[in-house]
């Protein structure tokens, strides 16, 4: 059983599942496969001892990869702990090729450079495999009952919000992203969290289409509520009517009333003709 199915309710199935579009992966692997094929090509030439003071040149050519990630790091914004966590490996990368660029114009160190460059090149393919894991494990998915974002290879993050939840969904789609087929989906929930944005996710406009419908059918599965049955009325009492073996006991309480004073003649005989009827 997979993580995504460790996650799932009773009664609850993935319908959806995206991740951030292939272009971002792209963007973010490029410099590390291009740093390791060119390290990978210059340290195999480096056993050529003719070619050292060339490939010199190339390796302090090659700073500018490494000196454009922290660039672009610091141009977007990131700060801190982040931003050291996203650019110390492009600063070992830029010292040791700057090292060994300079190295390689002293005369007898080819050999010695290209095992060591051989070596290194290991350190952008590691990095490379490990932005393809992140990327492949950040999962967008729709199920039957919620949106869920789960993030990371070993330690996971799960974040997720109930589809009744769901206020608005707004999607962000440029021209390029149209043509590409990414874009941004924000989700406003009624939830403390407020809002979740998913940014340059595949078929964008799938997931929200996707989203809506399955918390549509969530809203007609629910039951309705069974009216309250109007309250019976009870039956009217029944005068219960005296058997006709008791018919002349009571004729003889009535005459001793009578008797008594407590009836008139003519209540008694009128009472008396109606108990006769009876029998």
């Amino acid at each position: 059983m997979g993580y995504i199915e460790k996650l799932m309710g009773q009664g609850e199935t993935a319908v959806f599942l995206t991740r951030q579009h292939w272009i971002v992966l792209v963007s973010r692997i490029f410099s590390s496969i291009f740093t390791f094929l060119v390290f990978l090509a210059v340290g195999v030439a480096c056993f050529i001892p003719a070619v050292g003071p060339i490939l010199g040149f190339i390796l302090l050519a090659a700073l500018a990869l490494p000196l454009y990630d922290i660039v672009v790091a610091i141009l977007s914004g990131q700060r801190g702990r982040e931003l050291i966590g996203r650019i110390w490996v492009s600063i070992l990368i830029a010292l040791f090729i700057l090292g060994l660029g300079i190295a390689l114009f002293i005369p007898g160190t080819n050999m010695i450079v290209g095992v060591i460059i051989l070596l290194i090149s290991v350190v952008p393919l590691v990095q490379a495999i490990k932005i393809f894991l992140d990327w492949y494990n950040e999962q967008y998915i729709i199920t039957n009952h919620r949106v869920m974002s789960v993030k990371g290879v070993i330690n996971k993050h799960v974040s997720d919000s109930a589809l009744e939840m769901v206020n608005d969904v707004v999607l962000e789609q440029s021209a390029i992203g149209r043509m590409m087929g990414y874009g941004n989906v924000e989700i406003i929930t009624g939830s403390d969290v407020g809002t979740n944005l998913f940014r340059r996710i595949a078929n964008p406009v799938r997931f929200k289409t996707e989203m809506l419908n399955q918390k549509g059918k969530l809203v007609r599965r629910k039951p309705e509520r069974p009216t309250p049955a109007p309250p019976v009325a009870a039956p009217a009492a029944v005068e219960e009517q005296p058997a006709a073996q008791d018919i002349p006991a009571l004729i003889r309480e009535l005459d001793d009333l009578r008797q008594k004073g407590v009836l008139t003649e003519e209540e008694f005989r009128a009472k008396k003709a109606e108990l006769l009827k009876r029998l």
